[in-house]
């Protein structure tokens, strides 16, 4: 590969990983639906008709992360969808708005015995979502479909490597965090014994008088 095959390469990578960036939270459920709704909304469109579409797909969207995320803890091949939806408006017959939701992330084979996303294949899978505006209401026009884009195997081990950083970082913060809190509950602990001392010592002298 020459060097501006490389070059191209490597941009292809990076907007990958940049869209399927590593989420440092708890997934659940509805912190799944809350995040969605403060993606970027479709454009031209009412407030009240872009609450109504992320409310639409969000909903629609939790059975497919939820299951992906399953085959992750399963052992399996997995989509590491993120919860962040892109919107692509567009006219059909008539004038009609239809706009096409994405839900993109990246494709691993976990590793046994292991955490974290596991082995990149270098495909990136989207979820899109067809919705078309009909008398000021969102109709589905057809069933989620997926599409998928290969990027080859010198992709896939810099996704695999940019994941296994990112879970290194994650790792490294999360000690980081427990050592600064037991370090804090010692000092509290340390100032209030030394608070109460005097008057353990004003309860003791009664007796050593005696």
């Amino acid at each position: 590969m020459d060097g501006r095959g490389k070059a191209v390469l490597d941009t292809v990578v990076a907007a990958a990983l940049a869209a399927t960036a590593v989420v440092f939270i708890l997934r659940a459920p509805s912190a799944l639906s809350f995040d969605a709704r403060f993606q970027r909304q479709p454009k031209d469109l009412p407030p009240k008709l872009s609450s109504e579409l992320t409310d639409k797909v969000s909903d629609e969207a939790l059975p497919y992360l939820d299951k992906e995320e399953d085959k992750h803890k399963n052992g399996q091949r997995y989509i590491d969808l993120q919860p962040k939806f892109q919107y692509l408006p567009n006219y059909g017959p008539g004038g009609q708005l239809v706009v096409s939701v994405k839900l993109g992330g990246a494709e691993y084979d976990p590793i046994k015995d292991q955490a974290g996303k596991g082995k990149a294949t270098g495909v990136l899978k989207y979820l899109v979502f067809t919705y078309a505006l009909n008398k000021a209401k969102w109709v589905e026009l057809s069933k989620p479909r997926w599409e998928s884009q290969d990027l080859g195997a010198t992709a896939a081990k810099k996704m695999t490597a940019a994941a296994a950083g990112a879970e290194k970082r994650r790792e490294t913060e999360t000690a980081r965090r427990q050592a600064a809190l037991q370090n804090a509950a010692e000092k509290a602990q340390q100032a209030a014994d030394k608070s109460t001392a005097p008057q353990r010592r004003a309860l003791s002298e009664p007796e050593l008088s005696q």
